[in-house]
């Protein structure tokens, strides 16, 4: 417990990648959420513009509506007299927010890091394999699975050797069992000491 919990408040205060769901930008109770792994980051901004218009006491505001018909045109006039100095405003909020977007290189990434996992766990079997060799007294079958294990290691590492490179590893796994069935089986038998 001791451990643990210095190594959980490391991963909070350092932005562990388990907890980085996408940023935020707040401004002007707007706020926008980034995408995680971005390629291109969030944008937020905003822009106010006005205009006022003082309006003395006395004057007279005329506002026309107009509703289009077949026929004619209907019009409604308003006449608006304000008994003390007032003011017209108009007012313009812009937002432009954009989300990002999305790296693809990371999640091809994970795509062909899914699909190339199998690798890996057939190079960790062949290094068992091996040490069973090993533990069996077999030295051929353990240095096949050697070989094999740095095979499929290699072709899941190197993302420019050829796709049939595991092919390697295979053939050396099978011969290393091969020989190991057929000593067990009385098929080979050593040369005898001189």
């Amino acid at each position: 417990m001791r451990i643990l919990l210095p190594v959980i408040a490391l991963c909070l205060l350092s932005g562990c990648s388990l907890f980085n769901r996408g940023g935020k930008i707040s401004t002007g109770g707007v706020t926008v959420t980034a995408q995680p792994d971005a390629g291109k980051p969030a944008t937020l901004s905003t822009a106010e513009a006005g205009t006022s218009m003082a309006i003395p006491a006395g004057s007279t505001i005329k506002v026309t509506q107009t509703e289009a018909t077949p026929a004619s045109p209907a019009t409604t006039v308003t006449e608006i007299v304000p008994s003390a100095p007032t003011e017209i405003r108009h007012t313009e909020k812009k937002v432009n927010a954009d989300s990002g977007t999305v790296d693809t290189s990371v999640a091809l990434k994970k795509i062909e890091a899914a699909e190339s996992r199998v690798l890996l766990y057939v190079a960790i079997g062949a290094a068992l394999l091996g040490g069973f060799f090993v533990w069996a007294q077999y030295p051929t079958p353990a240095i096949a699975c050697g070989v094999a294990s740095a095979a499929f290691f290699m072709a899941w590492k190197l993302s420019d050797l050829p796709d049939w490179f595991w092919a390697v590893g295979a053939v050396a796994i099978a011969a290393g069992i091969a020989i190991y069935l057929g000593h067990k089986r009385g098929l080979y038998e050593p040369v005898p000491e001189k």
